[in-house]
């Protein structure tokens, strides 16, 4: 902490950097962003001239020698979380780090491992449990109202929406389809609503059945069929050391009648719930009862800020993070764990 202000650097100033990330900094009083990062020189323009950010790079092992900055947000490819979180850490720097936190159960032990010896902070943005449907539900499944949730089934399907990056297609870059990309924010989401229990283990399919079609349109544009090489469906059974159970699909491409279905569905003792939807399943002195949640009558709330400014709290406080890491590991088992299945045609048991 420098004064009353925490400096902040940003590695990866693209899409998800300018248009999430930014505008949650700048609503924050007691932060100043000293640096940006990024290889493209448009970025690096945007940073500097539209941002005003003082000190732009194209290596982000400079931005971490800026003695002022205490806190690294990364926005760059998922293959690239793991060395720079590495780095940053063992230069004294907190790391807020996009959705995967990495790519392999063995990156995100190693950032674990690194975290704790830097006694720095460590944190995977998984806005879906900042929204405020997500955190009104979760109030109320910690209050009770469900019973057990005994099993759950979610869904991150969309119908033709490809990314059309490579950083969304090539394995070397992204780490993995739809599962990584938009996969494991529902998994992600369900798991904490189920209180973030320990896998036992996974069976699970991964296949590329239309992506490579020229025939096929996407709904965002064109992509690149050549270089496509990660799987355009995933699904898998996921079992925990305490019997409970999700099944989870994800597809950048399906034929389906909704052009996206972002959902989880969730079975509990007492009652049942669809959301975002915000359905109620219930049974009351032998009548079946749906309820419908109105979530608007809540103040409004944009997930990745809330996200950042709950990560400087904790920074600033010395308090555990929201997504603990070890919760990250959890769901990163899970993901890798279904490629491995995939692959063997066997169940992985942890």
């Amino acid at each position: 902490m420098k004064g009353k202000k925490y400096g902040v650097g940003i590695v990866g100033f693209g899409g998800i950097a300018t248009a999430c990330h930014m505008p949650g900094w700048q609503k924050l009083d007691d932060i100043e962003i000293f640096g940006a990062v990024d290889s493209s020189g448009k970025a690096r323009k945007t940073a500097k001239e539209e941002f005003n950010i003082p000190h732009v790079f194209d290596d982000y092992r400079k931005l971490l020698e800026i003695k002022d900055i205490d806190i690294i947000d990364i926005c760059t490819p998922n293959t690239s979380h793991f060395p720079i979180t590495i780095a940053s850490l063992k230069a004294g720097k907190h790391v807020i780090c996009e959705k995967p936190l990495a790519v392999s159960v063995k990156e995100v032990e190693g950032m674990i491992k690194e975290a704790k010896k830097a006694g720095r902070k460590l944190m995977a943005a998984q806005p879906q449990r900042f929204r405020k449907d997500s955190a009104a539900v979760k109030k109320m499944i910690d209050a009770g109202d469900f019973g057990e949730i005994y099993h759950a089934v979610a869904y991150a399907m969309r119908r033709r929406g490809v990314p059309c990056r490579d950083t969304f297609i090539k394995k070397a870059l992204s780490g993995g389809g739809p599962m990584f990309d938009i996969g494991v924010h529902i998994l992600d989401l369900t798991y904490w609503f189920m209180g973030c229990p320990k896998v036992h283990s996974v069976k699970g399919v991964s296949c590329t059945k239309l992506a490579k079609r020229t025939d096929i349109r996407g709904a965002w544009g064109e992509w690149d069929r050549k270089s496509y090489d990660v799987e355009d469906f995933a699904t898998g059974y996921i079992r925990f050391a305490d019997g409970r159970t999700i099944f989870l699909s994800c597809s950048f491409l399906a034929n389906m009648e909704k052009m996206e279905d972002f959902s989880t569905n969730l079975y509990g003792t007492e009652a049942g719930l669809r959301w975002p939807e915000g359905k109620i399943y219930t049974e009351k002195k032998g009548v079946l009862q749906d309820i419908e949640i109105r979530f608007d009558s809540l103040p409004n709330i944009t997930p990745h800020h809330e996200e950042i400014r709950a990560f400087l709290e904790c920074v600033k406080k010395d308090r555990e993070v929201p997504v603990k890491p070890e919760e990250s590991l959890e769901v990163i088992k899970i993901l890798e764990g279904i490629y491995k299945s995939a692959e063997t045609g066997k169940e992985v048991v942890f």
